[in-house]
C-alpha cells in the first residue's frame, strides 16, 4: 500500500509539471564549492584551493592558512588607515546588509560556516566580520600587490605571488557587492577600474603570450612543483600595458581589448570579471580558405 501511494504521488507530481509546463528560471550565480565530480580529478585541488590566504567562508579556518589570517588583519588595517575611514562604520556597512549578502553564497557554504561560531553569537555576526576583514584586505591586495614592490604588502616575492594567484581561485571569491560597500563612495566605475588594473597588470586577463614574455624570469610556486609561475621583469607599468593593445592583423593569433564597464552588468566577483574579459576579448584567428 505504501509503495502504491508513493507511485501515485510521483505520477501526480510529474503530471503537475506537464500541465504547468514550468521552465526552470535562471537564478543569479552563487559562490559555492567546486562540484564533487571535479574534486575527484587527480591533482586538481591546486586549481581551486588557496595555498596561503583564504578569501571568503569556504576555506576560512583552514589550519594550513594561519599565516594568511594574520596577513589579512594587517592588510585590512592598512586599507582602513589609507582610506581614512572609521572601522566601525565600514563594518556596519557589511552588517546592515548581511541578509542580502548571504544570498550570494550557496546554502551548504552557509551551513558549514555556521557549524563553528567560536565566540560569535550567530552566523550573521560571524559572516559579517569575515566579509568585512576579507573585503578590506582584498581591496588592499588589488590596489597594492606588485611583485616589484613586495614590501607594500609586507611579504616576500614568492609569498606575494601565491597571494595573487589565490585571489583568482574559484573557491576564494567575495561578492562584488562586499567590495562596493567597503569602497569609498561605493563607486562602481572606480571599483571596476581597480579590479581590471589588477588583472591586466599581472596578466591574469589576457590570453596572449608574447615572445618577450617567454623570455622573462619566473618565480616558481612555493611547493616547488614548477606547475605555476609568475613573470617578473624590469619593464615599466606603461610597457606592461602595451601588451593589452589589440594587435594588428598578422602580428598574433589573438587580439585583446578591454570592454568599457558601462557596457555590461557588474561582475559577480573578481574571477567573474576575469572570465568576462577573456571571453569578450578572445578572438581566435580564422584561417581563410581559398
Amino acid at each position: 500500500m505504501s509503495s502504491q501511494t508513493t507511485l501515485e504521488e510521483n505520477i501526480v507530481e510529474l503530471q503537475r509539471h506537464i500541465d504547468t509546463d514550468q521552465t526552470p528560471q535562471i537564478s543569479r550565480p552563487k559562490i559555492q564549492r567546486v562540484p564533487r565530480y571535479v574534486k575527484n580529478r587527480t591533482k586538481f585541488e591546486e586549481h581551486y584551493t588557496p595555498r596561503l590566504v583564504s578569501i571568503g567562508p569556504i576555506h576560512h579556518g583552514n589550519t594550513d592558512l594561519k599565516l594568511g589570517e594574520k596577513c589579512k588583519l594587517l592588510w585590512a588595517a592598512k586599507y582602513i588607515k589609507n582610506t581614512g575611514r572609521i572601522q566601525k562604520d565600514l563594518h556596519k556597512q557589511i552588517a546592515d546588509n548581511i541578509d542580502e549578502l548571504k544570498g550570494h553564497f550557496s546554502d551548504d557554504v552557509l551551513t558549514l560556516t555556521g557549524k563553528s561560531l567560536k565566540g560569535f553569537r550567530s552566523l550573521e555576526e560571524k559572516l559579517s566580520w569575515m566579509l568585512f576583514v576579507d573585503g578590506c584586505s582584498l581591496l588592499h591586495i588589488l590596489e597594492k600587490a606588485d611583485l616589484f614592490y613586495p614590501e607594500h604588502m609586507n611579504m616576500k616575492v614568492d609569498q606575494l605571488a601565491l597571494v595573487m594567484m589565490d585571489v583568482v581561485l574559484l573557491e576564494n571569491q567575495l561578492p562584488y557587492e562586499v567590495l562596493k560597500l567597503l569602497l569609498k563612495d561605493s563607486n562602481d566605475s572606480e571599483l571596476i577600474k581597480i579590479m581590471k588594473n589588477f588583472l591586466c597588470d599581472h596578466h591574469f586577463a589576457t590570453p596572449d603570450v608574447s615572445q618577450s614574455e617567454k623570455k622573462k624570469d619566473v618565480v616558481p610556486n612555493i611547493r616547488g612543483e614548477g606547475e605555476h609561475s609568475v613573470s617578473i621583469t624590469n619593464e615599466s607599468q606603461s610597457e606592461k600595458k602595451k601588451d593589452m593593445v589589440p594587435k594588428r592583423k598578422g602580428e598574433g593569433e589573438h587580439s585583446l581589448s578591454i570592454p568599457n564597464e558601462s557596457q555590461s552588468e557588474a561582475p559577480f566577483h573578481l574571477l567573474d570579471l576575469q572570465r568576462n574579459i577573456i571571453l569578450r576579448t578572445f578572438t581566435p584567428k580564422v584561417q581563410q580558405k581559398y
